[in-house]
């Protein structure tokens, strides 16, 4: 009997050393991505590029799950007149990173090997931001359908008149440069 049981105490001390390195092991990786996260800072600055995109320092980041009207895209307000849409977009970003902290977390590259990330400044979702206020539209698989269903139901930004979509403005573009 005290041989069984020396034997589940040694099984115990091998299953709780176990645990004890999978704890340590998950919080070293948490550390490690938390430590990924690209943070902008007065040696690192934020430039917005566009209404979907920004640098910080040397990265050149994608915010992921978001479409924005290209710079030089004009969209249609309520009372069917043009406006620099993109511009307009661009602008709205610039400020929200104005006074912030600006942290992006990212996901993976694009095919122009950007970083997709989510950005945020302070704790706001900046990505989100821009869908809620109608300064973008979801892009592909997206987290925020129901922010855009939100904005389009308010009639907010772009979703006040009438816009192409920024995917078929860029193709159109670069057919007529062609």
């Amino acid at each position: 009997m005290g041989r069984k049981l020396s034997q589940i105490c040694t099984s115990c001390r091998h299953l709780f050393a176990v645990s004890c390195c999978l704890i340590a092991a998950s919080t070293i990786s948490v550390n490690a991505k938390e430590a990924d996260w690209i943070k902008s800072s007065s040696a690192q600055p934020v430039k917005v590029i566009d209404g979907d995109s920004l640098e910080i320092g040397t990265k050149r980041i994608r915010l992921i799950g978001i479409d924005a009207p290209e710079y030089d895209q004009h969209c249609k307000d309520k009372n069917n007149k043009l406006y620099p849409c993109g511009k307009q977009s661009a602008l709205y970003l610039q400020t929200l990173v104005n006074t912030a902290t600006i942290k992006c977390k990212p996901h993976k590259k694009d095919k122009y090997k950007r970083l997709l990330c989510t950005c945020y400044a302070d704790n706001t979702d900046i990505n989100s931001e821009m869908i809620k206020n109608g300064q973008a539209i979801v892009y592909l698989e997206s987290p925020y359908q129901k922010d855009q269903a939100e904005a389009k139901k308010k009639h907010l930004g772009i979703w006040q008149g009438i816009f192409m979509h920024p995917r078929l403005f860029r193709l159109i573009k670069s057919h007529l440069q062609k």
